[in-house]
């Protein structure tokens, strides 16, 4: 199914489902803090979920990562962070029906179950339930029906706690000493469009987490010290189940992400891209001026986008800057983008007034072709268009 983009109203809608919740009440709930936010939607018990697991459409809205870690097994994904997830939740279930739809995350304080739940409610769906217990308290009382690292019934032993998770944490002081040791490796997870600034530290691998997690699973660096960073400090903890899973046992992770450093000039510095060189297929070109089917205006979106691709195959660009260097309006920019989409040029999405796209890597690509990553971005851009 292709993507269709109706990000504005999504995100004005979510944004005001945000701003309605009301103050929390003095005396909340320890188990589940959330839920005075939140009393329109009706929390479902573990026990309840159980009973009706077989009528229940369950919906896990997180990432796919968090997913492929640990899910409810008969469990549909639908991060919530898609810009056509209204769209996408109507074809998992309509709006009118018998049906209960229980949304859950990652836990007691995960407030993205909630705010998927309201939305839902919002949009006018029915029978509407919020799992607050997560997928923790599930694989833990129902290990037959979860599945952890691929495996089902899900062992509760293999669950990462928070002390062990700390355990791994380490000031950026810190960091930076040991990213100067012999035989460590350090990796910047963020994706490419998040790396405006990194930590001064000489040496960093740029590598996303969707490829590194194939190089981790190869096993290439078991014998070394790896070093993570993120934004801030949550997709780590995600990365140390494959890590566990592995054999890897010297790594660490930066406290906190580049948030925690983020206002430390002494600290960060800006990202120089060393690569200006983007390599562009001549008879991919030809087939796109050829195409019978795009417009001037898709044309001109799209020598746009190649013109403007910051790494890798991503561009990400304020829509309006678009708009006026390219002369098209919004709403026509927006369908160009949605044709570029359909026919296998460019898959896009609009979050905040930023255009994010990421072109075919055959088609143009800002580095090294041929790379493991390249390869990588080939499959990953097939699997979007052909959703």
């Amino acid at each position: 199914m292709h993507t269709h983009s109706h990000t504005f109203p999504f995100l004005a809608i979510l944004m005001i489902v945000t701003l309605l919740c009301p103050l929390i009440p003095a005396h909340a709930q320890e188990d589940f803090p959330l839920r005075p936010y939140y009393p329109e939607v009706t929390p479902i018990t573990t026990d309840k979920l159980m009973a009706e697991y077989d009528i229940t459409v369950i919906v896990d809205i997180r990432s796919r990562l968090e997913y492929e870690v640990a899910r409810i097994n008969k469990a549909i994904l639908l991060p919530l962070t898609l810009e056509n997830f209204a769209d996408k939740l109507e074809e998992v279930r309509p709006k009118h029906s018998a049906k209960p739809m229980a949304f859950y995350c990652n836990g007691h304080s995960c407030a993205k179950s909630y705010q998927a739940a309201q939305l839902a409610l919002s949009l006018g769906f029915e029978n509407v339930f919020v799992y607050d217990g997560g997928i923790f308290d599930w694989i833990t009382a129902i290990p037959k029906r979860g599945t952890l690292m691929g495996e089902t019934p899900a062992r509760a032993d293999r669950i990462i706690d928070s002390q062990k998770f700390l355990q791994h944490q380490i000031s950026y002081d810190e960091f930076l000493a040991a990213s100067k040791e012999p035989n460590t490796v350090v990796i910047d997870i963020r994706d490419p469009f998040q790396r405006d600034s990194g930590p001064r530290i000489d040496d960093i691998r740029n590598i996303p987490l969707d490829p590194l997690l194939d190089l981790v699973t190869s096993r290439i660096w078991t014998e070394k010290k790896l070093l993570f960073f993120d934004a801030v400090g949550k997709q780590i903890r995600w990365l140390q189940y494959f890590l566990n899973a592995y054999d890897y046992f010297d790594y660490a992770f930066l406290e906190g992400g580049m948030r925690a450093i983020a206002n430390d000039p002494t600290k960060i510095k800006p990202v120089i891209e060393t690569d200006q060189t983007v390599i562009t297929s001549q008879s991919m070109l030809l087939k796109l001026t050829a195409d019978q089917r795009l417009d001037n205006a898709d044309r001109k979106v799209i020598s746009y986008l190649l013109a403007n691709i910051k790494f890798n195959n991503y561009v990400v660009i304020d829509i309006n800057d678009v708009s006026r260097d390219t002369g098209i309006s919004s709403s026509l920019l927006t369908n160009s983008m949605k044709k570029l989409t359909t026919f296998g040029y460019a898959t896009h999405s609009i979050m905040q007034g930023m255009l994010i796209a990421q072109v075919d890597p055959r088609l143009a690509w800002k580095g090294d072709p041929d790379s493991p990553l390249w390869n990588h971005k080939v499959k990953e851009f097939d699997a979007a268009i052909q959703q």
